[in-house]
């Protein structure tokens, strides 16, 4: 079975989030849907080992904000590739509250969609939260950001927690920088990030700008 075939379905990327009155969750997923327009009520799925998906389940209600194309790795990285559960994501950025009293950031977004929980439904590996929605505002103008235009234009990938990630078949082509003297690229395995430098190995202290993780993570490409 060719599971890259599941690449060809068309999905976007945004941040869900949630507070229970005494957390704050807040990740990327790229599964959220309309699922009926009478009630009119949204699907989300959030991975099981996320803290955002129990702050979620507590909370009983999340918000949810679509990326726009001007979204750019390092938010993409604060929200998608470290977790709630070690710092607030929304520290630093223009954030606003939600009329359920969840934060959001007004940064590359282009919509607000607000939602209380009226059923959820164990996947497997997610859980999907069905909400009615509540709320609903657009932020910009911006065109949406597709998970092709993430994997294609900004080069990122697809993280093991998502619900469209599949081992080994992650579309996205390392792209190399043109050529120059004595200069080498190291690409992380988890974001997809490309460090040039003219060193032949990274210092041990180094991190990831987007999501990071340390040199250990990083794979020479040229």
């Amino acid at each position: 079975m060719d599971k890259t075939a599941l690449f060809k379905l068309s999905s976007g990327l945004y941040i869900v989030s949630a507070t229970d009155g005494e957390r704050t969750g807040a990740c990327v997923i790229n599964t959220a849907l309309q699922v009926t327009s009478e009630p009119l009520q949204l699907a989300v799925t959030v991975n099981k080992k996320n803290y955002t998906c129990d702050v979620i389940k507590k909370a009983g209600h999340f918000t949810l904000t679509v990326l726009s194309q001007k979204a750019d790795m390092p938010l993409i990285g604060r929200f998608g590739f470290k977790s709630s559960r070690d710092f607030n994501k929304f520290d630093g950025i223009e954030t606003e509250t939600s009329s359920m009293f969840d934060p959001y950031t007004l940064e590359g977004a282009c919509a607000l969609i607000v939602c209380a929980t009226v059923q959820t439904v164990d996947v497997g590996t997610h859980l999907m939260f069905i909400g009615e929605i509540t709320d609903a505002e657009v932020l910009s103008d911006d065109k949406p950001l597709t998970y092709e235009y993430y994997h294609c234009v900004l080069k990122g990938k697809t993280p093991p927690k998502a619900s469209s990630y599949i081992a080994g078949a992650d579309p996205t082509k390392v792209t190399k920088v043109a050529d120059k003297a004595n200069m080498h690229h190291f690409r992380c395995t988890v974001c997809g990030y490309v460090y040039e430098t003219p060193a032949t190995v990274l210092p041990k202290d180094f991190k990831c700008p987007i999501c990071g993780f340390g040199p250990d993570k990083f794979e020479q490409i040229d």
